[in-house]
């Protein structure tokens, strides 16, 4: 069976790092094909197709936080609908065989989490900030363009933890300030809205869920949806209460509400049945090993 070759963008981002590692695992003799592709410039994303002649894309370059696209909302729109449609329009039109993997964001459901259960694939997209917005209109797009002969499959992430990971994030957040907690470079901990809560999964089981998109043998109708996430909610004083336990350390805990939640989201959980049902996926790495994982990164940072 000849290899696999994939197109990846974001590559070298967070969560595009440990793809690789994971496609590295599952995948050894994929051809991976990346580098500084400007998604904006569509004459270069036609020549990347069409001389790379790739099987399967993996899409994930986007202004990715809610901060990030906050300070910048222009650029947030281009990159993450104009680009996306550069990408989704030249495969559309040049290269209708290959599998499209789109991975967007749980972001997009906004107001709708304020329901308080966990939300299916059917749940209303109702941003609440730019960056969701930017990326509710490029899953939109992408649907639609599924319509079309796209065979794109929409990936819905909740939040996501591992190594490597910024610390505006909120796990890296707590884990950074417990790490310098145990290092002796400050003495209390500081956090806001502690009632919030996340729905996180572990990006390498995140990775597994787009790769098994590309992999699976029977592929997903064009236009799926799937909700990738745990189902579970985690609100950030339990979080910093299992790190804590985790560490062995004691800390003065601060509350600082000045500072608003970065989605303006009280809570997020939603329901991962879809993707087991299609994929056969499931989380699989612990919340210890999630834990111990980020804590560990954030003790080499501190002490380097």
């Amino acid at each position: 069976m000849q290899a696999m070759r994939i197109l990846l963008t974001g590559g070298l981002g967070f969560v595009g790092t440990h793809l690789k590692t994971r496609l590295k695992d599952r995948m050894p003799d994929h051809v991976l094909i990346e580098g500084q592709l400007d998604l904006l410039d569509r004459e270069a994303v036609e020549r990347v197709v069409q001389d790379t002649r790739p099987d399967a894309c993996i899409h994930l370059a986007a202004v990715s936080s809610v901060l990030e696209a906050s300070q910048d909302t222009r650029r947030a729109w281009q990159v993450n609908l104009d680009g996306t449609m550069n990408l989704a329009e030249t495969f559309q039109q040049h290269a209708r065989h290959i599998r499209f993997v789109h991975v967007s964001s749980a972001e997009i459901y906004g107001a709708s989490f304020a329901e308080g259960v966990p939300l299916t694939e059917a749940a209303t997209v109702a941003p609440l900030n730019s960056y969701a917005a930017s990326k509710a209109a490029a899953d939109m797009a992408v649907g639609m363009m599924a319509k079309e002969g796209l065979h794109a499959v929409r990936m819905r992430p909740f939040t996501q933890a591992g190594s490597g990971q910024d610390v505006n994030a909120i796990l890296p957040f707590l884990a950074s300030q417990v790490a310098r907690i145990e290092a002796h470079r400050q003495t209390s901990i500081t956090i806001n809205h502690p009632d919030v809560g996340y729905d996180i999964t572990n990006v390498r089981d995140a990775c597994d869920a787009y790769i098994d998109a590309l992999t699976l043998e029977d592929a997903p109708a064009d236009g799926t949806i799937l909700n990738i996430c745990s189902g579970e909610t985690r609100t950030v004083q339990s979080m910093l209460n299992d790190l804590l336990e985790l560490s062995g350390v004691h800390a003065e805990v601060r509350l600082d509400s000045t500072h608003p939640t970065p989605s303006g989201l009280q809570n997020m959980v939603g329901d991962p049945s879809e993707a087991q049902r299609i994929l056969g996926w499931t989380a699989q790495i612990s919340w210890k090993n999630t834990l111990e994982e980020v804590l560990n990164d954030w003790r080499w940072r501190v002490r380097s």
